[in-house]
């Protein structure tokens, strides 16, 4: 039983986060210093305070921002307020020689179309509406997109005159809804006569270009302040009167986050 206590008192004497260890001493110093060596020290306690303090500057400044990007599935289906400031633009056909976009409805007519498809059951129920198409206007792009595309040659470009829907869901879910363009030759009938040759009309539309400029943005992490920029995307391909064709364009919901991130 003695032995037992004397082993527990042993022990707990040995406990202790704040002991000295025994060390060695050379004139009553632990170490033995040099001139060289303090010389280095001081060097060394210098550049790590002006290295502290630069990246101190530069994290108030926000120039070194860490990003991380994640893609999210979810469950319900997304939907987006579509209005000129965040989504606009235009369309027309190209001249096949010198791609030069234009405008003329005796030799094609554009048709644009909102359309909203909802399952039930395992029927699709189907909303159409036709959309009023005008030439493009500068003063109808979003503010920080009209820079962009006030050298673009936008009266030859169609544009839809009211955007102001919803674009919602995805092919996978079971309610979606996106624009649809279509484009036709001009035809005579009793009402309209003025149909371009079906030379004329054969030239430019038998291979020719369609193109879509539209607002879009470039994500810029590395910038705090302004994590976007405005551009103008170019979308285009090459169509003609035999080739049935589609163009598919997507509309991603991003959502930034950002902090202070002092620590």
């Amino acid at each position: 039983m003695k032995c037992l206590c004397d082993l527990r008192c042993k022990y707990w004497k040995e406990i202790d986060m704040f002991g000295k260890e025994p060390e060695l001493y050379y004139k009553r110093r632990p170490k033995k210093t040099s001139w060289i060596g303090r010389i280095l020290s001081i060097l060394f306690v210098a550049i790590y305070i002006g290295f502290l303090i630069y990246k101190i500057i530069r994290m108030l400044k926000k120039k070194d921002v860490t990003f991380y990007d994640r893609f999210t599935y979810v469950k319900e289906p997304s939907k987006v307020k579509i209005t000129n400031e965040n989504f606009y633009g235009g369309f027309s056909l190209e001249d096949p020689e010198t791609y030069d976009a234009f405008i003329d409805e005796d030799i094609y007519i554009p048709k644009a179309y909102f359309k909203r498809a909802e399952k039930k059951g395992d029927i699709f129920n189907w909303e159409v509406i036709e959309l009023e198409l005008e030439r493009c206007k500068l003063e109808k792009f979003g503010t920080i997109y009209q820079e962009k595309f006030k050298s673009k040659d936008l009266d030859n470009l169609y544009c839809i005159k009211n955007m102001d829907f919803f674009l919602e869901g995805h092919f996978s879910y079971d309610l979606y809804s996106f624009l649809y363009f279509e484009f036709f030759p001009c035809v005579n009938t009793s009402e309209k006569h003025n149909c371009k040759p079906i030379e004329t009309i054969d030239y430019y539309l038998k291979n020719t270009f369609i193109q879509f400029e539209w607002q879009d943005v470039e994500l810029n992490s590395k910038n705090y302040s302004h994590p976007i920029n405005p551009r103008g995307v170019d979308i285009y391909t090459t169509v003609g009167k035999k080739l049935f064709k589609e163009i598919h364009a997507f509309f991603q919901v991003v959502q930034i986050e950002t902090d202070l991130d002092f620590i």
